[in-house]
């Protein structure tokens, strides 16, 4: 691996070669910093093809920061040995991304059981 974090996004369905265009500006400022990107395939990695979906990463490369569309743990957890496997590593674990939605704080900005986050009164 080369140390540098790098930053895992979604390909473009209809050119593979290029970043989901929804991830653009987040991919050029990346790039902009000096920052590593690599393409993955999304609909690859939600079909079960982890492999096919993480083809384009180089090898060695990484750790990664995965900075695409949500998956599914379980496919999430695939990307993650698939790209053992390349010699690349994910800095948030299948555990921890598995977790991260079930933490009490990840929406404490707008709780939906609080009368303020259902907007102002007529």
């Amino acid at each position: 691996m080369t140390g540098r974090t790098g930053f895992l996004f979604c390909a473009d369905p209809l050119r593979p070669n290029r970043p989901d265009p929804h991830s653009a500006d987040e991919v050029a400022a990346v790039r902009a910093a000096g920052g590593g990107v690599a393409l993955v395939d999304h609909e690859a990695l939600l079909a079960g093809d982890a492999d096919r979906a993480v083809a384009r990463v180089a090898r060695g490369s990484g750790p990664y920061r995965y900075r695409g569309w949500m998956v599914p743990s379980g496919q999430y957890a695939e990307l993650e040995k698939a790209l053992a496997v390349r010699g690349c590593a994910l800095l948030t674990t299948a555990p921890d991304y598995r977790r991260a939605p079930e933490r009490a704080d990840c929406c404490r900005a707008a709780p939906l059981n609080e009368p303020a986050a259902a907007g102002p009164r007529p």
